[in-house]
């Protein structure tokens, strides 16, 4: 089908099962062709190809030997297919980072180093475009969209999926310094600028008060897979269920605690429910779980979406985990959107930020401290109390990557 409006996307994540960036940007390219759009993709090689007949998808590699290495490790993980010669190109550069790492040379972080590999998608021939559509993490790819937004003379849309900058985000002084002088390039540069979260917005727009009508807020947004329909499902245990990962402060130690209170209270109640855990757990976290003297949780591995879908359509609570550190203040996770679309009650633990909890109480969920084993047990023991009324409560997200389509393209 011949249509006039193009779009240039550029994700260094596209089309990974399991990756959140990837799985958000392949969503707002979905929204996008149902409007009508071809669109043309740049990202990093590291990732599968579109087979879509709308999506021109260009692959580019890093040319960071230690980038280079980090994409070998995801295409070889993921059984990506690639020839040979890119074969023999990822082995040789691996070589190099090893060898630079022994002398005592270090290459830096391959993300950053892909803004100048990815110029080479220049040589790809390029049309006109109703817009360019950048979003990031990491910060390079609005590089090479503002390179081709001078180019073209088109009009660009950054995203930023997590702000660079904020009173709240843990940088020590040089890194918040770098980065907010990108920032403040980016806005300067961008015909729009988007941002995934009230807060961060408002702070941007006291940052740079010159380009404040640049500056937008537009929640993601998510939608269930085709075909996949909520369903009501209640086993003799209440089934709480968590998709993600698990790292660093990220965890469930006082959840443990929180569990470990209920058993002190009434040994009973650890009959009532079970956790089942899916996606990568840190080694660390997963001893701890594993070690843990109460058979509570069940972990399940890293599954496709579609399939991760599936089980939290099965579940009767879904298990929301934030970091306990000030990053959390400033961003939602994007599996928040996943959630609020089932129509499944969410037992939220978040940290020190009113957006989030404001969302998820508006439509009937329970949140609690992440930080705070006591007050994780309170909502937990609430939970287990009076789960069929809760869930009698909780109304439907509306947020969907189409809405979210739509606001951006009114800003045209």
């Amino acid at each position: 089908m011949k249509t006039d409006k193009n779009a240039l996307v550029i994700s260094f994540y596209t089309n990974l099962p399991g990756s959140c960036q990837a799985e958000w940007v392949d969503d707002r390219m979905n929204a996008l062709i149902a409007k009508g759009f071809k669109i043309t993709l740049i990202s990093s090689r590291g990732v599968f190809k579109h087979e879509n007949d709308s999506i021109r998808h260009i692959r580019i590699p890093c040319i960071n030997p230690h980038g280079a290495k980090s994409e070998l490790n995801e295409i070889e993980s993921r059984k990506i297919k690639i020839n040979l010669l890119w074969r023999f190109y990822y082995r040789v550069m691996a070589f190099i980072d090893f060898i630079m790492k022994k002398i005592g040379l270090e290459t830096g972080e391959g993300r950053w180093n892909w803004a100048l590999s990815s110029l080479f998608s220049l040589f790809y021939g390029h049309g006109k475009y109703t817009f360019i559509y950048s979003t990031g993490g990491p910060a390079s790819v609005h590089l090479l969209g503002i390179v081709y937004a001078k180019l073209l003379k088109s009009k660009l849309f950054i995203e930023l999926q997590d702000p660079l900058t904020g009173e709240d985000i843990g940088r020590n002084k040089f890194s918040k310094l770098g980065l907010s002088l990108f920032e403040k390039f980016f806005v300067k540069n961008a015909y729009r600028v988007i941002y995934c979260t009230k807060n961060a917005c408002k702070y941007s727009k006291e940052s740079y008060p010159k380009y404040e009508k640049k500056i937008h807020h537009i929640y993601p947004g998510s939608y269930l897979e085709q075909g996949v329909e909520s369903i009501n499902f209640s086993e003799k245990k209440i089934r709480f269920t968590y998709l993600g990962s698990l790292y660093s402060t990220r965890n469930v130690t006082n959840l443990m605690e929180a569990i470990d209170k209920l058993h002190e209270d009434n040994p009973i109640y650890l009959n009532k429910f079970k956790i089942d855990l899916f996606g990568n757990i840190e080694e660390k976290i997963l001893n701890e779980i594993k070690s843990f003297k109460h058979d509570i949780f069940v972990v399940n591995g890293l599954v496709s979406r579609e399939l991760a879908l599936n089980e939290s359509l099965k579940s009767d609570v879904l298990l929301l985990i934030q970091n306990t550190d000030n990053r959390s203040m400033n961003t939602i996770p994007f599996k928040t959107y996943d959630y609020l679309r089932t129509g499944k009650l969410i037992f939220a633990l978040t940290y020190n930020n009113k957006e989030i909890n404001n969302l998820l109480t508006d439509h009937n969920h329970i949140v609690a401290d992440a930080s705070n084993f006591e007050n994780i047990y309170h909502g937990l023991k609430k939970i287990i109390d009076n789960i069929s009324e809760l869930n009698f409560k909780i109304t439907k997200s509306k947020l969907t990557p189409m809405k979210a389509v739509e606001e951006m393209l009114e800003l045209l």
